[in-house]
């Protein structure tokens, strides 16, 4: 397996049913869904859905929740904004996390409470994460041991005002116990619902829709091609 250490930056493989991310040699899965079963692949979207009339077409400025809960904030206003806002802190705070026992607890807070398995596939999908990142499969990591995920821009899918599909186009950055760091790029299809006020996720990965071909490096002209919309961090922070 290819040494990790002075790795560039490359795209992710194939999604699939679930969110892949490579780093050199190494498939990283994160594979979160409601069901263990096979979803059949439709062909990649490749130009965005026409935004309804409440729904935003150009960068936009992400917004904070309410109020913190067991360290990710939630409360996000009820607009397409704050889907995006929900969606890109649950997905930072989930897919930065090498700790299988907190990866689960961000889900039972963010997650939709009747899709029960989504806690236990994503510490699942993060002990994946730890063996193909050649770390040790339990206990804590010493520093300087971190795998970093930011979303940086944004699509919309089949927006209602109680249901959206955000896909977020993330960086990851891996550093590895010598220091070392690679870096990737990752499609997230992360379905938001509206559920006792405020977002929840329904799923990530699992949409039945093969979105791979839309990965290109954020902040570039090629992911502008590509339909992708710039994320503004959020200034302040949850009351």
């Amino acid at each position: 397996m290819r040494n990790l250490i002075g790795a560039k930056r490359l795209f992710p493989g194939a999604l699939a049913a679930g969110v892949v991310l490579v780093i050199g040699a190494i498939t990283v899965p994160l594979i979160w869904g409601h069901d263990d079963g096979h979803v059949a692949i439709k062909p990649a979207i490749l130009v965005p859905a026409p935004p309804s009339a409440a729904a935003p077409s150009g960068p936009i400025s992400l917004v904070h929740g309410a109020r913190a809960a067991d360290g990710i904030e939630v409360g996000f206003p009820h607009t397409p904004i704050g889907a995006v806002s929900a969606a890109s802190e649950y997905v930072d705070a989930a897919a930065s996390t090498l700790d299988p026992d907190y990866a689960a607890s961000v889900m039972r807070v963010a997650g939709d409470p009747g899709n029960t398995a989504l806690p236990s596939s994503l510490a699942t999908s993060i002990l994946k994460l730890r063996s193909e990142l050649q770390l040790r499969s339990d206990g804590s990591l010493d520093p300087p041991v971190t795998f970093q995920t930011t979303a940086q821009m944004y699509q919309l899918r089949n927006v209602a005002a109680d249901d959206v599909l955000v896909l977020l186009l993330t960086d990851s950055t891996f550093v590895n116990a010598q220091g070392g760091t690679a870096q990737t790029t990752g499609v997230f299809p992360v379905q938001m619902r509206w559920i006792a006020g405020d977002w929840k996720i329904g799923a990530i990965g699992r949409t039945g829709q093969d979105y791979s071909a839309l990965a290109a490096i954020p902040d570039t002209q090629a992911a502008v091609k590509q339909g992708w919309l710039a994320l503004i961090a959020a200034t302040g922070g949850a009351s």
